[in-house]
Order: structure tokens, then C-alpha cells, then sequence
């Protein structure tokens, strides 16, 4: 199945060729398909102006078809602010229509006359606005239903499913905890284990607001607390096991002032902690001291450091010292 990633990348191709092209993101509840939407509008070029976000459920379809009025003797109906923004004239745009899966028939009839027409009773859509959906599942008892065939047959259908490397890709640019990257490169089937019977349960959002709005040195006793109340007890006791272990990493300014002499970690959880906190904060002049430490730990972990670094710093591939790490280790990129 292809990654998170790959469906985005389809999906902008498509949406530059032409701006018909309406996809749907189909997953489960966290698995970042509203934020590959808006992703998907910032690469196409739009400012946060130009991408309106519309939670169809949140409104009747009055809101869009327009508020009648009496005037002169006839109806007219009253054009509400949303879409008039991007009417004929405005240039272009992305419209995001969010859990469309547990709309109303009434709404799904809206949606795939707009969709089809590009147009309300009052005016046109800019030939240059774009649109793209999201729905959950019907397994994830979220109450996704099946959609309206003709509204179905309108749309471009993707599944997006978890990819803990495009997951990683994306926390490391966005601020997110270098110990919870590491943790989940540790425990990756936590990533994404939706469990609907739950109240809480551990998701790329979920964990993503555990590692950006909770303070890690927080009393262990309430940090545990807070972290259960958004990823379960389980996956929470887990994470907070490994983090208390990643503590006891070295410190990443005396490792890159001794690269040869401080002592290498032998527990998983901070092996993958060293390697992912060194890569985030890695530069061209650092690269060549960190490869020295880093290629005193096991091969996967050189491999996971150097993977990060050449994604955010493509060029270190042209140094001596890629040279000859790659030349030592050709087995890891031939497989033999």
C-alpha cells in the first residue's frame, strides 16, 4: 500500500494538471489526513488566506446554498461569506471539506452538485480553486457511513495508512521531541494502534500533541497521568519507561567534544535517542566529528543517523567522510 507520502505527492500532481481533480483522503481518526490536505494547499501555493477548512457537518446546507431573502417580490438567496471569497475573479484556492463520510444525504447532495458544477445559485467558483475531502472509516466507529453513489463516482478515493518514515520526516522539521522520534523508530507499531473502544488511544495526533504539549520534566507520577489521558495506559507506560531510560543518554555538546572517548549506549531506547537528538541538530561541521562517535555504534543506528542527516543536508553525500563510511559499509546499501 503506498505511504502517506506517495498518496500526497499523486495528489499535488493531480491538482496541478487540473483543478478538477477532487481527491478523498480515507483513514482512521489521527492518521494525518488533515494535515496532508493542508499540505497539499501550501505546495500548491496558497496562503493560509486562500485554504478554507470546512467542517461540512458543522453547518446546514442553508450556509452554503445561501440564506434566503424576499427583494422585490422574489427570493433571492444571500451568499454567506465562505465560498463567496473564492468566487470567479479571486484567483486561486483550496477548499477542504473535512469528515465528509459522516454527513447528512442532504449534505452529500450539496457536495456533489458543487463538486460537479463549481458553482452555487449566486455565483461561480474561480476556474483556478481547488477542492479536496476527508472521511473517516466505517470500522473506526467514528460514524462514517457510505457515501452517496453519484458523490463517490465524483471523487478520487485514496487510502492513507501510517508511515512511521514520513511521520519522522515531517516532526523532525515541526518541533517535535527528538526522545518521542526515538521512541516510536523504537516501538513503531505504536505510531498508529486506533483503538475505537477506547477513549484514548495512541495515533500520530496523539502523540504528537503528547510530545509538543505536555513538559517533559513534569513529576513522573503526573506526566504519566497526562500522558494516559491522550495515548491510553498501555502505550503511555511504555513511552515513559523508555524516556526515563533515554535520560541517561550522554550529552549530545560533550559527545561531539569527545566524539572517540565517551562511551557508547548499549539499551535500544538510547541508541535510537543519540541517534535521532545528534541528526536533528547535526550541521556539515558536525557531520564529520558525529560520524565519529556514530560509527562506534551498531550499524542500524549509523545507517538511521546518516539517513536523517542526508535528508536535511543532501550534500554531505560529496564529503571525504561519506566516502568512506559508504566504501566501509557498501553491504548496507547493496543488501549483500
Amino acid at each position: 500500500m503506498p505511504s502517506i507520502n506517495q498518496v500526497k505527492q499523486t495528489c499535488l500532481e493531480q491538482m496541478r494538471f487540473s483543478p478538477k481533480v477532487t481527491p478523498l483522503l480515507h483513514g482512521a481518526p489521527g492518521s494525518g489526513k488533515s494535515d496532508v490536505a493542508l499540505q497539499i494547499g501550501a505546495e500548491l501555493g496558497y496562503t493560509s488566506d486562500r485554504i478554507l477548512v470546512v467542517h461540512i457537518n458543522n453547518y446546514e446546507v442553508i450556509d452554503f446554498t445561501g440564506v434566503p431573502s424576499v427583494q422585490n417580490g422574489y427570493t433571492d438567496f444571500n451568499p454567506t461569506k465562505m465560498f463567496y471569497e473564492f468566487r470567479e475573479g479571486t484567483g486561486g484556492g483550496l477548499i477542504v471539506f473535512e469528515e465528509i463520510a459522516q454527513s447528512t444525504h442532504h449534505h452529500q447532495t450539496f457536495l456533489a452538485g458543487f463538486e460537479l458544477e463549481r458553482q452555487t445559485a449566486q455565483y461561480k467558483l474561480d476556474p483556478a480553486v481547488r477542492m479536496i475531502c476527508t472521511a473517516n472509516r466505517a470500522q473506526d466507529r467514528s460514524g462514517a457511513k457510505p457515501l452517496l453513489a453519484h458523490l463517490n463516482d465524483r471523487l478520487w478515493h485514496y487510502d492513507v495508512e501510517t508511515s512511521l518514515d514520513d511521520w519522522c520526516e515531517w516532526a523532525m522539521s515541526n518541533g517535535v521531541d527528538p526522545y518521542g522520534i526515538a521512541f516510536l523508530r523504537l516501538r513503531s507499531p505504536l505510531l498508529n494502534a486506533f483503538d475505537p473502544a477506547s477513549r484514548a488511544s495512541p495515533t500520530q495526533r496523539s502523540w504528537t500533541k503528547l510530545f509538543t504539549q505536555i513538559p517533559r520534566d513534569m513529576p513522573t507520577d503526573r506526566y504519566l497521568m497526562a500522558c494516559e489521558a491522550k495515548v491510553g495506559e498501555g502505550a503511555a507506560a511504555e513511552w515513559v519507561a523508555a524516556k526515563d531510560m533515554m535520560d541517561r543518554m550522554p550529552d549530545i555538546d560533550a559527545i561531539r567534544l569527545s566524539p572517540t572517548t565517551v562511551e557508547t549506549p548499549v539499551e535500544a531506547p538510547i541508541m535510537y535517542a543519540v541517534a535521532t537528538s545528534m541528526s536533528m541538530t547535526a550541521t556539515l561541521d558536525t557531520w564529520p566529528i558525529d560520524m565519529l562517535y556514530i560509527t562506534r555504534m551498531r550499524k542500524e543506528f549509523q545507517m538511521l543517523y546518516a539517513q536523517d542527516v542526508m535528508r536535511t543536508h543532501p550534500e554531505v553525500v560529496e564529503t571525504e567522510t561519506f566516502g568512506t563510511w559508504a566504501r566501509k559499509h557498501n553491504d548496507i546499501f547493496t543488501g549483500v
